[in-house]
């Protein structure tokens, strides 16, 4: 990419690089000659990453924070180095019988223990350079018996408070875990200024930044420092590698779209932006969101990960079965993967793993979970919403001007439905919605039908939402490459589900995911599920009402088969439209069809919607009356959300939400239904609401449109 400056080009940044480099091994080196104490506060929740074999918190009497050995448990002091000492242990081992049996190892060496006491007492047992060995790290291990105290069933050791670790300073040799990550770290930050600059000083800069911090972190918290190196080192070397891909990929989709390149420059505040967007939702992210959603999404990925994925969808020791796709729960079982092997080694029960003074007042696991885990498991919605919004400027600039495409992504990240989905209710619609829209880019702008539907594929096993989109993509197939075309289309899209079904299906969980198939459909069999709709405004108070009931006395068939009949209907109108229409035409009936999924169908939840609203952010750029029915929409699904927030209804000290909110969320579907009705008749009847003036002309050609000399889709 020209936006990447060879290291080649630039001698002078590899004297730098280097310089960097060694300055960040002597930092190390003189860091650790200066005498610290590092303390692991047991029970405290930052604690989590350092022991092993331990029960959950516990609040003394006393105020102080604990936890429960489970007989064989361990401490690590990550990287302290190799050096003199002495370790301070503070615990008791009450019995109510006879006297507690432990033993103190150190890296597996006996040390000599007093008799432990049912009251807590601090041993101090004295460490030398050698015990700790060139590795630079002291596992702390507690052995001991065990006993019961009905009608708690877990086997009981010993009861930590704390344990730290006093270093004497130099002479001392630096953990190589340190040696080798803080400055590959450095130069990784140098890496990425010069990268992102293309000036040596910035990356220099970048550069004494991170040894700094580091610096400081290795002064502070030695062993907190020394132990997310390595992790962040590879968080920030997949999150870099991640970006040029992804800045490649931006630029070959200008290429596609036959505009002018991304400059650097756009690249870079691009980039900054997505930044700016992601940093915003780490706001919302770090509350419980929609706590009914979130505590299924915090369950699902400890079973996963505690019993294998085949669990997935089986009852296993009263956790409850997953709802969704298999692509959501791989998702979740990754992050819970993450979240065990870098922040929680004992991954336990969420509901007993975050703060115990919680534990009296609720029993939902949303709340109770460690609110690092619950963050980890959003951090994959808010990078695909920052990417869509990414991919949307990327298209806009094909139709209109720069600045005016900046507007349409910012139109999608600070989107307070957008916010609200992802970021504050913690839902995982933005992972599909990203893969919808790449389907509709490749299939409007190249002829990668096979890419398409392994994507679309990709995207039902998702979430099957995206299915929707598979007849209107299926014409565009036909429309590139025929029948041809059409049968690449669904070899992919098979190969596409195959690959997400197969992980699944080879751990054991084959019976389990046919059960959940056969349940899609009526799983929640009322009219609506909270979306505020056709069946929302019909129903009102009632909208509870099991749509297998007839449409009327007497009726042939339920309201569920009426209201499929009815998209149905809609659905057949936009595939009319669609078979002569220009292809960039399909970002706004991909987004009408996923409106009229929402309207239409019983059995609908509030963030059904969610799909339409990046290709509408596209189709809005062709045709400037668009843009009312996205603020419209975006207004009606913002209040959809916000009216069905249990911390709002407590913000507002409403004591029966269903009743004093009955009113608002009425209006809020009826407007809806105003929307839809506009909508369609702007598609199919332009002529009765204004003569508008045609879309916006494409600023770079488009071979591949399909019946050239039509009109656009919504012109006159």
């Amino acid at each position: 990419m020209r936006c990447i400056p060879r290291f080649s080009q630039i001698p002078q940044a590899w004297i730098l690089l280097v310089l960097c480099v060694l300055a960040a091994f002597a930092v190390t080196i003189l860091a650790y000659q200066i005498p610290s104490a590092a303390t692991i506060d047991v029970g405290s929740g930052r604690d989590a990453p350092f022991v092993q074999g331990f029960s959950f918190r516990e609040k003394l009497p006393d105020g102080e924070d604990a936890r429960w050995s489970n007989g064989r448990a361990e401490i690590r002091f990550v990287g302290i180095g190799a050096q003199e000492g002495n370790l301070k242990l503070r615990f008791a081992a009450p019995r109510p019988q006879n006297p507690a049996q432990v033993q103190i190892l150190a890296n597996g060496i006996p040390l000599e223990a007093g008799a432990p006491s049912n009251d807590f007492q601090t041993q101090t047992f004295p460490i030398g350079r050698a015990l700790i060995g060139v590795g630079g790290e002291l596992v702390v291990s507690i052995n001991s018996d065990t006993f019961t105290q009905p009608p708690d069933t877990r086997a009981l050791g010993v009861l930590v408070d704390s344990a730290q670790f006093e270093a004497k300073g130099a002479p001392a040799i630096p953990s190589p875990r340190v040696l080798f990550y803080f400055p590959a770290l450095v130069a990784l930050a140098f890496a990425i200024g010069l990268v992102w600059s293309g000036r040596t000083w910035v990356a220099f800069a970048t550069s004494c930044a991170a040894l700094g911090y580091g610096l400081v972190g290795l002064i502070q918290a030695r062993v907190e420092t020394a132990y997310f190196l390595a992790p962040l080192f590879w968080f920030a070397l997949l999150l870099f590698i991640s970006a040029l891909a992804f800045a490649y990929a931006l630029q070959r989709l200008t290429n596609v779209l036959r505009v002018a390149p991304l400059r650097p420059r756009t690249l870079r505040l691009l980039f900054l932006g997505m930044v700016a967007a992601f940093a915003f939702r780490m706001i919302f992210a770090v509350t419980p969101g929609y706590i009914v959603d979130v505590q299924d999404y915090i369950v699902w990925s400890y079973k996963t990960v505690t019993y294998g994925l085949g669990s997935m969808y089986s009852a296993v020791n009263g956790l409850w079965i997953s709802d969704q796709s298999p692509g959501l729960n791989y998702i979740l079982h990754v992050m819970g993967l993450i979240y065990r092997g870098i922040f929680a080694p004992d991954f336990l029960y969420p509901a007993v793993a975050g703060d115990p003074l919680l534990r009296g007042t609720t029993d939902n696991p949303a709340l109770l979970a460690d609110p690092i885990q619950r963050t980890l498991l959003r951090l994959p919605m808010l990078f695909a919403d920052v990417m869509t919004g990414a991919l949307i400027f990327a298209t806009a600039r094909k139709y209109v001007a720069e600045k005016f495409a900046w507007l349409a992504a910012f139109a999608f990240w600070f989107n307070p439905a957008v916010l609200a989905n992802g970021a504050y209710w913690g839902q995982t619609d933005a992972i599909h919605s990203l893969l919808v829209l790449v389907c509709f880019l490749l299939i409007v702008f190249t002829p990668r039908v096979g890419l398409a539907f392994f994507i679309l594929g990709v995207a039902a096993f998702t979430k099957p939402q995206a299915m929707i989109f598979a007849p209107l993509l299926l014409l565009g197939a036909y429309r590139v490459g025929n029948l041809k075309g059409i049968a690449r289309a669904i070899l992919f899209g098979a190969l596409g589900a195959a690959v997400l079904l197969l992980p699944v299906v080879l751990t054991g969980g084959t019976q389990g995911l046919l059960a959940y198939f056969n349940d899609t459909v009526g799983h929640h069999p009322t009219v609506t599920a909270n979306a505020h709709n056709l069946w929302w405004m019909v129903f009102h108070d009632d909208f509870d009402t099991a749509d297998t009931v007839g449409l009327f006395p007497g009726a042939p068939f339920s309201i569920r088969t009426f209201s499929i009949l009815l998209f149905g209907g809609f659905y057949w109108m936009a595939l009319l439209k669609a078979w002569r229409a220009p292809l960039e035409d399909f970002f706004v009936l991909g987004a009408f069809v996923a409106f009229a999924f929402f309207m239409l169908p019983t059995e609908i939840h509030e963030n059904y919607g969610y799909a339409l609203l990046p290709l509408l952010a596209v189709a809005m750029t062709r045709d400037a009356r668009l843009i009312a029915l996205y603020a419209a929409i975006s207004a009606t699904m913002t209040l959809n959300y916000a009216l069905h927030d249990p911390p709002l209804y407590n913000r507002l000290g409403l004591d029966d939400p269903h009743a004093q909110l009955a009113s608002a969320r009425w209006w809020n579907s009826a407007a809806n239904m105003i929307i839809l009705v506009a909508w369609t008749i702007l598609m199919f009847a332009p002529r009765v609401i204004l003569n508008g003036s045609r879309k916006r002309p494409s600023n770079g050609s488009h071979e591949r449109q399909s019946n050239g000399g039509e009109e656009s889709l919504l012109a006159e």
